[in-house]
C-alpha cells in the first residue's frame, strides 16, 4: 500500500485507491511501521486528544473497514 501527505493511499495489489484523514494517515503509518495496535491507539490519544474508549472503538472499527477493502 502507498501512503501519501494527503491521505492518498493506492493499494498495489488491488488497484484501488482510497482516501484517509489525518487520524487514520497516523495509524497507516503506525502500521506501515510494524508497530501494535497499542502503539497506534497512544498515538492517536496523544494526536487528537479524546479518551482512550473512543480512540479504542475507532481504531478497531478502522481495521474492520481496512481488512474488508484489501482483502
Amino acid at each position: 500500500m502507498i501512503l501519501n501527505a494527503n491521505g492518498y493511499t493506492f493499494d498495489t495489489r488491488t488497484g484501488r485507491s482510497y482516501s484517509v484523514n489525518p487520524p487514520g494517515m497516523i495509524a497507516l503509518l503506525i502500521m506501515q511501521d510494524g508497530k501494535s495496535r497499542r502503539a497506534m491507539i497512544d498515538a492517536l490519544v496523544a494526536a487528537c486528544q479524546q479518551p482512550r474508549a473512543v480512540v479504542e472503538a475507532g481504531v478497531d472499527d478502522f481495521i474492520q473497514q481496512l481488512t474488508r477493502c484489501v482483502s
